[in-house]
């Protein structure tokens, strides 16, 4: 079909990094690298293929940034499976190369999260601008880039949902499924689709006919609480009809959304007088003490417009995560880990927050606070409301593009949603321009009666256990925080010789904090850094190379790899197996902490993953680089990378 020259066949994928930044360049070459451009001709054969690979590109988040794989970029972001398999195979069988890793039984992608942005990103560029253009089939002119006709993109995105269904809903089906058997505990090829049984009663299901009965702008009629068996019938979100990709699964208006702001403002009395005072003290404040007060009146029934909320989520009786867990549990279940200390010190935070405020205020504002102090204003009830504004709030934009910044809000209906690793939506961090509603696009098509997940972010099962009290079995973004030091690797040297590591740290960019995750190659940054860490005396002052490129020394390069399997070790000897957390809880309260426990277990079983993987690598470069301290003249520049 031809188009008339006025109109534009060319889509613009957008790039959020700051121009010119070290992230911008990166991705600006890696466009090249993968022979596609943000500009996309729509007429072209592949012009699918060259979106999504753009679109992947602009979706690498800092993390993927510093797990970049060793000059494979372009086959991770390519999609081909085949020949990412065959490039990584030639590279094991190179003698010197450190090793990287491969799942042959999945399609490749750099991250599930990256995967989804990528598909969600390509599918908005190519969606109707507005209703207007759906209706008239014209594109809408008044965007800073014109778009291609309607026509054109709807052509694009039908090619778009084919790639989708392969790849990324295959995939996410075969990971749902093993999750769900590892639940009930029975082999993958008998797992059945999960069930999902709608609640016809309670107070979720009065909270979301509540919200169907807020205005016209209110749309929540495709979804219902659900309980979920393989989940011991925990709630989540369900879909009542079948919901395409595309299509809006949900849409809360502003009015709905609890933040601090709307609070301080709405909130009458000496109360409300006394939530304004505190305004300075930050939302997190501002929302525990009111979900407090809350919790307060409907104990004592009395009814408030947000009652529904609190009913529906759980109570102050249930003990979301680690910060309120009993400290024995902790202290079996997570010590010696690299969370404990992390845990014990933000759950001492918590209490002096407490301990700073509420006695103060409860002394001298005795006319704010209503009820029994003991009963509705302890440390426990404190801690419980805390807990349900972290692990229930949502971080959005008040207003689409805009510059005020970001506030966190519950969501009604919304939050009933559970994490997944392969979410339905992604992008629901902004209001609509047109009315402010928070919107919640299906990336993907969901079925009757299926769960709709959402992402809370790529979070490790550590960040998950801390803010949301769960973890999930083989999550891909499993890491371990890794800090190094001079004087582990050196002892004590002269101030020069510490100095001239401290400036190749600073002109290479390199720090002294990295990672491991667990479906990711050595990290070059943190290779690089060892290797500078561990250069020879004689050569730190005299070295003018780039670590990144290619090692030091072959003598430097054979202590780098054994400092981090050594460093690596000692991390994995210093921790307890999940036998031994049994092992060491005491039978009479192991039973009522179960639940706790398991999740402990979770964590730990993963660390060892992360960690188990990594010294797989570290010792492959052991042994190249063993062998090449016996080759003195047989190096090249590709030797380790």
């Amino acid at each position: 079909m031809m188009y008339a020259t006025t109109t534009t066949t060319t889509l613009v994928v957008p790039f959020t990094d700051e121009v010119g930044s070290p992230h911008w360049q990166r991705k600006m070459e890696m466009l090249t690298e993968c022979e596609t451009t943000n500009y996309i001709d729509l007429t072209t054969a592949n012009s699918c293929e060259m979106l999504l690979r753009a679109c992947r590109i602009s979706c690498l988040d800092e993390k993927e940034m510093y797990f970049e794989p060793r000059e494979t970029w372009g086959k991770v972001i390519l999609g081909d499976k085949g020949e990412r398999i065959a490039f990584e195979q030639q590279q094991q069988q190179q003698e010197n190369s450190p090793p990287t890793t491969s799942n042959n039984n999945k399609t490749f992608f750099v991250s599930p999260r990256n995967e989804t942005s990528a598909h969600a990103m390509a599918q908005t560029l190519l969606m109707p601008a507005n209703e207007n253009e759906c209706n008239n089939n014209n594109s809408n002119s008044s965007e800073e880039y014109p778009l291609p006709p309607l026509e054109l993109r709807q052509r694009v995105l039908e090619q778009l949902r084919s790639i989708r269904v392969q790849t990324l809903e295959k995939d996410a089906k075969d990971f749902e499924d093993i999750e769900r058997a590892r639940r009930q505990g029975i082999p993958t090829s008998t797992s059945a689709s999960v069930v999902c049984k709608i609640e016809t009663e309670g107070y979720a299901v009065a909270l979301t006919k509540w919200a169907a009965l807020q205005g016209k702008d209110a749309n929540v009629s495709k979804v219902a609480p659900c309980l979920l068996s393989s989940m011991n019938d925990a709630r989540g979100l369900c879909a009542t009809e079948d919901i395409r990709a595309g299509e809006n699964i949900l849409e809360i208006p502003r009015r709905m959304l609890l933040d601090a702001g709307t609070i301080c403002i709405s909130e009458q009395g000496p109360f409300g007088d006394l939530l304004r005072i505190l305004e300075r003290c930050g939302a997190d404040t501002i929302m525990t003490l009111w979900i407090m007060k809350e919790r307060m009146k409907m104990k004592t029934k009395q009814e408030t417009f947000w009652s529904l909320y609190f009913l529906s989520l759980p109570d102050g009786s249930q003990k979301l995560t680690p910060l309120s867990w009993p400290e024995e549990i902790v202290r079996v279940g997570l010590g010696n880990t690299p969370i404990f200390e992390t845990v014990m010190h933000e759950r001492q935070k918590v209490r002096n927050g407490y301990d700073a405020l509420l006695p103060s205020l409860l002394a001298n504002c005795p006319e704010s606070f209503e009820g029994n102090q003991e009963e509705f204003w302890s440390y426990d009830q404190y801690i419980s409301a805390l807990e349900l504004w972290m692990s229930y709030a949502m971080t959005v934009k008040p207003v689409h593009n805009s510059d005020s910044g970001t506030i966190d809000v519950l969501s009604p209906v919304a939050f009933f949603c559970n994490h997944g690793i392969y979410p339905h939506c992604v992008h629901y961090s902004q209001l609509r321009l047109s009315d402010e509603c928070l919107v919640f696009p299906a990336m993907r098509d969901i079925e009757k009666n299926e769960e709709i997940m959402l992402s809370y972010g790529a979070k490790s099962n550590g960040e998950l256990l801390l803010f949301y009290g769960f973890c999930i079995d083989d999550n891909p973004y499993d890491s371990i925080d890794i800090t190094l030091d001079f004087d582990s690797l050196n002892g004590v040297e002269k101030p020069e010789v510490r100095k001239r590591r401290e400036e190749l740290l600073v002109k290479h960019d390199l720090t002294l904090n990295h990672a491991i995750r667990k479906n990711a190659e050595l990290p070059i940054d943190l290779i690089a850094t060892i290797r500078i860490l561990c250069c020879e005396k004689e050569l730190v002052f005299l070295y003018d190379g780039d670590p990144k490129a290619r090692e030091i020394s072959m003598l430097s390069e054979s202590k780098a790899s054994d400092a981090l399997f050594t460093a690596l070790s000692a991390i994995r000897s210093s921790m307890s197996s999940t036998d031994a957390i049994e092992h060491r809880a005491p039978e009479e309260w192991r039973a009522a902490n179960q639940h706790y426990l398991n999740e402990c277990k979770k964590y730990i079983r993963g660390l060892f993953q992360v960690i188990d993987v990594a010294l797989e690598q570290v010792s492959m470069w052991r042994q190249t680089s063993s062998l090449a301290a016996k080759k003195l003249g047989k190096r090249t520049h590709r030797d380790f990378l």
